[in-house]
């Protein structure tokens, strides 16, 4: 379960970054506080499968430098990297996600992290497992390998009494259009008296 807390302050330029994008449900993927499984199935209206893309376990290295200050993390921790896509029925790629941090402790968050058959967001939601997640920055990036640009997000999940873990997700752009607002035309100049 979700714990709904106000928003952390370092959260709001991924906040305002999230408010640029024109389309609505790509807003409100960006800025959702629970499961992304269980938004995106909701909005598709059919369940999403896991592909387990690739997993390992290793030293913290460069890939997570950026990432141990924001943690709370010692570089010498063994550090999980997973790289996941959400699929939908036609088996096409919905999310692809990465998610990275210390490998945890209790036994049932570690199978939670490393399942290569259930999404995190519903195992974390079977499990009742009390969770906080800050969002850190949310962007652009390609999708490949259509030439197309598509929106993600980057945020932290803290479960309780376990070392908090980073999450990235990648949107197919037919599902979270990526195009963002036009920025606003400055005010014309008050016409000066004569």
């Amino acid at each position: 379960m979700t714990r709904r807390t106000p928003g952390h302050p370092a959260e709001q330029p991924a906040l305002l970054r999230a408010q640029q994008f024109a389309d609505p449900f790509t807003r409100r993927l960006l800025t959702h506080r629970g499961s992304t499984t269980a938004l995106l199935e909701h909005h598709l209206g059919a369940p999403l499968a896991l592909r387990l893309v690739a997993q390992r376990v290793r030293r913290t290295g460069m890939e997570a430098a950026h990432l141990l200050g924001l943690l709370g993390l010692r570089a010498d921790e063994p550090w999980l990297v997973r790289r996941t896509e959400l699929r939908h029925h036609a088996h096409a790629a919905v999310s692809r996600n990465l998610v990275m941090g210390p490998v945890p402790r209790r036994a049932d968050l570690c199978t939670i992290l490393t399942s290569d058959t259930v999404p995190l967001g519903r195992a974390l939601a079977e499990h009742h497992l009390p969770q906080r997640r800050r969002l850190l920055r949310v962007g652009l990036s390609p999708w490949r390998p259509l030439a197309r640009t598509a929106a993600w997000r980057g945020y932290v999940v803290h479960v309780d009494d376990e070392l908090p873990f980073y999450v990235e997700e990648l949107f197919h752009p037919a599902i979270a259009p990526a195009r963002l607002r036009p920025a606003p035309h400055p005010e014309p100049a008050a016409a000066a008296a004569s």
